[in-house]
């Protein structure tokens, strides 16, 4: 049997007291005391340090940014945005246009921050004015004219409802009456996409009372379909014209039809009524645009980053070319934009104190016809000068007109001038050089953009009588 062991007597361990406590009281404060600083850690001091709300912004009106104190936000679109606490200047803004201003106070809650998020809702009630609604129709029109030189979107295409955004922005401005202005957006739908679109926008309008019209929707699917058809009455090619003793030609106009039966909407038939007026025999050449840019710096080849910032031309602008009053070159001028024609034929009428300008496509349509018969210039030397009508008419180089292409204009029975659309694509006239005489005549329809430069575009002149 083994010996018991004696236990050595050990003292026992007791905590001691802190300020009269004993342990279990002040362990207890302790604890109590972390528990509530974790809390406090973890539900408070978030909402301390960073005082505010999570704000959401909405507007009856589509895509209006939002500013505070100066600063881009984002838009409302129905995102949070974080503000702190405190009074904030609030701006709306749409196109650069402000939609109105407001001080929105912003409380401070402190309470569990971390885990639930403290939102503040904001309605935008724009203020209608008249530079805002012309912002909002310019926008929608220029956006419209990119999207109407597709002719069918895919499903995957993320395509901006144009036009149902419009009809929203009438009806949260109060408007009671649209209906030129959407009528003219409606002359640019050219696929079922947008033609869809614009029926939506139809129904917005009418459930806010607003007044609108647009184009005829038979004929309208009829072009998207590509079986478009208006018949065109025989016109007679016996037009001709006067020479004058500086090298212009005199028409004295008329009302007859402009165009043939065509499945190209472009290029339908339509009556037009023409002024008398004189067209010039060739081009301007590049010695006309040496005397232009040197009376205008601003046009000048060195200047073309600015003309590039402005929108006036693209970095094409006059590329391979240097007018120069030193050389008097005969050569047509070309690789400039629409804006730098019409700028030119701005500045020739107030040095002259005669009107000139770009021929409407009328106007050329109908000094095509007394060209007749003449042959097809292939270079950029004057074909058809035998002295009774202009040259080169047909060939040479596309040339620009004042007529601003509007996809069912012609569907419609109108030709719309590029200055009552400054968003629009213009009508180019004639053919090229390069292009093939087979596929063009004097009724083919070609479209450029107004800041877009080619070796193969230049222009002529109409005066007025």
């Amino acid at each position: 049997m083994r010996k018991k062991k004696e236990l050595v007597d050990v003292e026992p361990v007791r905590l001691p007291k802190v300020l009269g406590m004993r342990p279990g009281k002040y362990l207890l404060i302790l604890y109590s005391f972390i528990i509530v600083l974790i809390l406090f850690l973890i539900l408070f001091l978030p909402g301390i340090v960073n005082g505010g709300r999570w704000v959401s912004f909405s507007s009856e009106m589509t895509e209006v940014g939002v500013i505070v104190d100066g600063s881009y936000v984002g838009s409302t679109s129905g995102s949070l945005y974080f503000i702190e606490s405190g009074d904030h200047q609030i701006s709306y803004i749409k196109n650069g246009i402000e939609v109105c201003t407001q001080t929105l106070h912003v409380d401070h809650p402190v309470f569990a921050t971390l885990f639930a998020r403290r939102t503040q809702e904001v309605t935008v009630d724009p203020v209608s004015t008249p530079e805002l609604y012309a912002s909002v129709y310019s926008s929608a029109l220029s956006y419209l004219v990119s999207y109407s030189g597709v002719l069918e979107y895919d499903s995957g295409y993320n395509y901006r409802p144009v036009y149902q955004n419009y009809a929203r922005d009438a009806a949260a401005m109060g408007l009671s009456d649209v209906s030129d202005d959407f009528y003219t957006l409606s002359l640019f739908v050219t696929n079922r996409t947008m033609y869809d679109d614009l029926v939506r926008a139809e129904e917005i309008l009418s459930s806010a009372g607003i007044s609108f019209r647009a184009a005829d929707s038979e004929m309208t699917l009829a072009v998207i379909d590509g079986t478009a058809q208006k018949d065109s009455p025989a016109v007679s090619t016996e037009v001709t014209a006067q020479a004058l003793s500086d090298g212009f030609f005199r028409y004295e106009g008329g009302t007859f039809t402009m165009g043939g039966n065509s499945s190209d909407p472009a290029a339908l038939p339509v009556s037009v009524t023409v002024q008398p007026f004189e067209m010039s025999r060739g081009y301007v050449t590049e010695y006309d645009w040496a005397l232009f840019i040197e009376a205008n710096p601003y046009w000048a080849k060195s200047n073309i980053a600015a003309l590039i910032e402005d929108g006036m031309a693209d970095e094409y602008y006059l590329a391979g070319l240097n007018p120069s009053t030193a050389v008097h070159s005969s050569s047509p001028i070309r690789n400039i934009s629409w804006y730098a024609a019409d700028a030119y034929c701005r500045w020739l009428s107030s040095e002259t104190g005669t009107d000139y300008s770009l021929p409407s496509e009328a106007q050329w349509y109908l000094a095509s016809l007394s060209a007749s018969g003449r042959p097809y210039s292939r270079s950029l030397i004057s074909v058809g000068s035998d002295g009774s009508c202009p040259d080169s008419l047909m060939g040479g180089l596309w040339e620009f007109t004042s007529t601003a292409y509007v996809p069912l204009s012609r569907a419609e029975g109108l030709v719309i001038d590029a200055s009552s659309i400054p968003e629009s694509d213009i009508i180019v006239k004639g053919g090229s050089y390069i292009n093939d005489p087979a596929a063009v005549n004097n009724e083919t329809v070609g479209v450029m953009q107004r800041s877009v430069t080619s070796d193969y575009a230049g222009f002529r002149l109409v005066r007025s009588i």
